[in-house]
C-alpha cells in the first residue's frame, strides 16, 4: 500500500508539473502497478489494494512512451545486489522470476501508449553514458507503436 500512496504523490506532482516543461520523465507506469501486488499480497491485502487503487487510478495521465527494460533474471539479481538497497536484500530469483513474468505478460498486450522494449542484458544504463545517450537518441525517433532495441543489432545498423 505504501508505494500505491506513493505512486499516488507521484501522479499530483505530475499533473501539477511545469505546461512548459519540455519533457517530463518518471520511472514508474501505475498500470503495472497491480502486477507487483498480485505476486506479493495475500488475499485480503490485495482485496483493499485493489479498492485503493481503483480510487487513484480514475485520472491517471497517459504517457507519452513506455519502456520495458529486459534482462534474463540472474543479470537482474546481479544489478540488485550492486544498487546495495536495504529493501531489496532479501528478493529472491523466484520472487524475481514470478514479477518478471508477471511483467512480460502485462507488457505483451500493451497498448495504451507507445512501447519499447529494450533488451538490457549487455547494457548499463546507469554507469555508461554513452549506452544511455544511444538509448535517448533511439527514442526520439518512436511516435507510436510497439518498438524492440536491441543494443548490438542497433549499432550493427549504423
Amino acid at each position: 500500500m505504501f508505494f500505491l500512496f506513493q505512486r499516488s504523490k507521484q501522479l499530483q506532482a505530475l499533473r501539477q508539473a511545469d505546461m512548459f516543461a519540455p519533457v517530463r520523465v518518471a520511472d514508474f507506469l501505475l498500470e503495472k502497478d497491480p502486477l507487483f501486488a498480485q505476486v506479493t499480497l495475500d488475499d485480503d491485502e490485495l482485496r483493499l489494494y485493489n479498492q485503493v487503487y481503483e480510487q487513484i487510478t480514475v485520472d491517471a495521465p497517459t504517457p507519452d512512451l513506455v519502456i520495458f527494460l529486459q534482462a534474463p533474471i540472474d543479470i537482474l539479481l546481479d544489478r540488485i545486489r550492486k544498487r546495495g538497497v536495504a529493501a531489496e536484500r532479501h528478493i529472491d530469483a523466484d520472487y524475481l522470476a514470478s514479477l518478471n513474468d508477471a511483467y512480460t505478460r502485462f507488457f505483451h498486450y500493451y497498448d495504451s501508449a507507445p512501447l519499447l522494449i529494450v533488451n538490457a542484458t549487455e547494457i548499463d544504463l546507469a554507469g555508461n553514458a554513452e549506452h544511455y545517450a544511444q538509448l535517448v537518441e533511439y527514442m526520439l525517433t518512436i511516435n507510436s507503436g510497439r518498438h524492440y532495441y536491441n543494443p548490438h543489432h542497433n549499432q550493427s545498423r549504423g
